[in-house]
């Protein structure tokens, strides 16, 4: 109830001068807003990102992916180089705490040719019937290749919508392509859904997916560079996961290194960390919009301090104390930087929201979100702000001398 008195008599001088005072609260809000706005966008980027890899596991994810080796090079001779089905089948039936477990090659983009004659180009992946379902891939027409089939090396694919879509003109069930000496009859289309952000070295629509050991048999690369994809029951077996899979591989492959064990729980809380930290520099950029209206406050503020010594001085005579003098200024101060953060908040806000809308037409994976955080920060700094500029305005109204404002 204290404050009631001095903010009612702030609403009334502020209102004096409605313009000057809209201005500088548009100063704050403007500051206010690109900090909701701005931080806004960096979380939803990280959203996006982060429900694309939990869709597919996310910290449960363990890739064991090939390199050149560190140690025993040259008993590389003794077995086959990168990883075989051996490995994927001992790797299943050996580890506690796996779930799911998938191998596939990337080879990058390749020359495809439909039986129409349609020439493009699309990421080709040779990959194990395990693929699919372990990168949550579905297949909306036709089906997907059975492991029967990659072990009896049936020459079917699998093609992503983009890319059937440019090749045939009509149903691409049943129809072939070739890609390079390959030759593979399309069984299944897969759905259109990307995700944003997320690269397993392939494209999510515009792929083509064939039989690993099939695409072994005329190109080489398949097999040396195969990634086997691992998933756990919880992120806390990783650790105890990555153990057993290293201690196996080293034996299998004869005491050579030439593999490497990535844990995406480690690898998303550095990247979460790396987030936090481009917000909080992010929301310092804004901020400075921020205190450019707080020096908006603190001119208007001293301005309004010169143009009422006189009713500063008739206050002090009638027995205001120096105190209750600086508190109404500063009162005045408090609620144009408040209502400044409040309105950028709500614009933010809103402005944040017509981005991401304006970002899933292009990007239909874009997953939108207003930051609450955000919001109370813009909110808390503004308030701050105005407190921190007014404190000077306040202090000089505070300190005038009644006799000499009386004769001014």
């Amino acid at each position: 109830m204290r404050w009631l008195v001095p903010l009612s008599i702030a609403a009334r001088a502020l209102s004096a001068h409605r313009l000057r005072s809209l201005l500088t609260v548009l100063s704050i809000a403007l500051g206010a807003s690109a900090i909701v706005l701005m931080i806004s966008l960096a979380e939803s980027g990280l959203l996006t990102l982060s429900r694309g890899l939990e869709e597919l596991g996310g910290a449960r994810l363990v890739l064991v992916v090939p390199k050149e080796p560190e140690r025993a090079a040259r008993k590389r001779a003794m077995f086959t180089t990168g990883f075989t089905r051996r490995d994927r089948d001992r790797l299943a039936r050996g580890v506690p705490h796996v779930v799911e477990r998938a191998a596939y090659a990337p080879l990058g983009p390749q020359d495809v040719i439909s039986d129409e004659g349609t020439e493009d180009r699309a990421h080709l992946v040779a990959a194990d019937s395990g693929f699919l379902g372990a990168f949550r891939m579905r297949v909306a027409r036709g089906r997907a290749f059975t492991d029967e089939e990659d072990r009896r090396r049936a020459r079917v694919c699998v093609a992503g919508p983009r890319l059937a879509e440019r090749l045939f003109r009509g149903d691409p069930l049943g129809r072939s392509v070739t890609v390079g000496d390959l030759r593979c009859r399309v069984v299944g289309v897969l759905e259109d859904r990307a995700r944003l952000g997320v690269d397993f070295g392939f494209d999510w629509v515009d792929l083509l997916v064939a039989p690993i050991d099939t695409v072994a048999d005329v190109e080489e690369a398949a097999r040396a560079s195969a990634l086997l994809v691992v998933k756990t029951d919880d992120p806390r077996n990783n650790d105890p996961v990555k153990r057993i899979l290293n201690a196996l591989l080293v034996e299998r492959h004869h005491g050579v290194d030439d593999f490497t064990l990535l844990d995406f729980g480690g690898i998303l809380r550095k990247f979460e960390g790396t987030v936090a930290v481009m917000k909080a520099i992010v929301g310092l950029i804004a901020g400075v919009a921020l205190l450019i209206g707080g020096v908006g406050v603190m001119n208007m503020m001293l301005v309004s301090v010169s143009e009422r010594v006189r009713e500063i001085g008739v206050r002090k005579a009638l027995g205001a104390a120096p105190r209750d003098i600086g508190a109404q200024f500063l009162c005045e101060a408090a609620l144009l930087s408040g209502l400044g953060g409040l309105l950028g908040a709500l614009c933010g806000g809103a402005a944040a929201h017509l981005a991401s809308a304006l970002i899933r037409r292009f990007t239909p994976g874009w997953v939108g979100a207003v930051s609450t955080s955000a919001v109370v920060a813009a909110l808390l700094v503004s308030g701050l702000v105005g407190v921190a500029f007014g404190w000077l305005p306040a202090r000089r109204a505070g300190r005038l001398d009644p006799a000499e404002a009386l004769r001014r």
